[in-house]
């Protein structure tokens, strides 16, 4: 909610003056680090360890260790939050000196990332192979990789290194780790635990796909580096991983979807705009890349039905089926979220000019709205439901 909140500011901010000190990038950042290490890296990590705390009987490190990690990843990822969308990057003045708290509150969280992974691989003996979900473990290593490109750009900055592309490159390689790699795989995991899959009438299993899925992700970061400083290799890289990841989701999402007993009224949004991210990948990868890499609005269509859909929805239906509520007010989440993503075609080259105006800017920034909005009606109703849960188990 808070994440969705700080989206509607960025929103507002191309319309009105911002107040105080606020500028829209610093907005942004705090948008953008809340949604990826306080909502898409913690969410996956609590559904991992609340299956993990069932299977296993009694008191364990390890599952000790997944459990502070996780209030470590909550607490220093919300920190962070109003230094990014204060100050930035920059150094906040602390005594006599001054410090980037925001950077440094990041790092605590992929410490936080680190200590989870310990934990699991502890009580992972402990897990039979029946009971392990592969797309999950394999999220965990991309996660793990992802935090090395970030690791990185520190230190390219730390020794103030001339050469501009091995900062964008580190960053970008954080980026296409994390969002292609750690937060598809663990989409693809949530579904799954939702309703486990079968994909024996694939000539892959599920390991394999993930493996794909492993290998590809990390050769996507060129995608993210401006046109002017790609080079021919780095591009033909980026579309060679673009398209193994791609295609491979396409098949996930296809097994999934030519299921029988699909519980089809809660999976098939979050897995349709799983789907329509893979299809889109797969097309970036063989269409002429002048038409979408100096497209930064359909870069950020792109990286929102990912983030905002596929991941949301399906983190939001696995919270909504673990409570029991209503199919209704799920559906308003999902519709929400869909208006969103139709308002940022608006703003995209795939959107006429002669339609475009500054109507365009109010429309996305009331479409903004609605999904803090229908997550608020939602989170009320699971804390509300909770309650309920906890009273009677209290009586019985």
């Amino acid at each position: 909610m808070l994440a969705a909140f700080t989206g509607v500011l960025f929103r507002l901010g191309m319309l009105i003056p911002l107040p105080g000190e606020l500028s829209l990038q610093n907005i942004r950042h705090a948008h953008s680090h809340l949604m990826f290490f306080g909502w898409a890296a913690a969410l996956p990590l609590l559904i991992m360890y609340g299956k993990v705390k069932l299977l296993l009987e009694g008191k364990n490190r390890g599952l000790k260790m997944m459990y502070w990690s996780l209030w470590a990843i909550l607490l220093f990822g919300l920190l962070s939050y109003p230094f990014f969308l204060l100050f930035g990057y920059h150094p906040v003045p602390v005594a006599t000196t001054s410090m980037p708290l925001s950077v440094i509150f990041s790092g605590l969280v992929l410490i936080g990332w680190y200590l989870f992974v310990a934990g699991y691989l502890l009580v992972r003996k402990e897990v039979s192979e029946e009971d392990r979900n592969p797309w999950f473990e394999a999220a965990l290593v991309m996660l793990v990789v992802s935090s090395f490109g970030a690791w990185g750009v520190a230190v390219a900055q730390f020794m103030n290194l001339a050469n501009p592309l091995v900062g964008k490159a580190l960053t970008h390689f954080f980026l296409a780790c994390f969002t292609e790699g750690w937060v598809v795989l663990s989409t693809i995991a949530i579904l799954d635990e939702l309703f486990e899959f079968s994909f024996d009438s694939l000539p892959f299993s599920a390991a394999t796909l993930s493996a794909l899925i492993l290998l590809g992700a990390p050769l996507t970061f060129p995608y993210g580096i401006s046109e002017s400083l790609l080079t021919t290799p780095m591009l033909l890289t980026a579309r060679v991983g673009g398209l193994i990841t791609g295609v491979s989701l396409c098949l996930v999402g296809y097994t999934m979807l030519r299921n029988e007993e699909l519980p089809k009224p809660i999976i098939l949004w979050p897995l349709a705009l799983l789907l329509l991210k893979g299809v889109m990948q797969v097309v970036a990868s063989v269409i002429p890349s002048g038409f979408w890499l100096s497209d930064h609005a359909l870069r950020i269509f792109y990286l929102h039905v990912l983030l905002l859909g596929g991941f949301t929805l399906a983190g939001v239906a696995y919270l909504h089926k673990l409570s029991k509520l209503d199919i209704r007010s799920f559906t308003g989440v999902a519709l929400s979220i869909v208006i969103v993503l139709v308002s940022l075609l608006f703003l995209t080259r795939l959107w006429p000019v002669a339609w475009s105006g500054m109507w365009v800017y109010y429309v996305v920034s009331g479409a903004a709205i609605l999904p803090a909005v229908a997550l608020g009606a939602e989170w009320w109703k699971l804390s509300t439901k909770s309650v309920q849960i906890s009273n009677e188990g209290t009586e019985g």
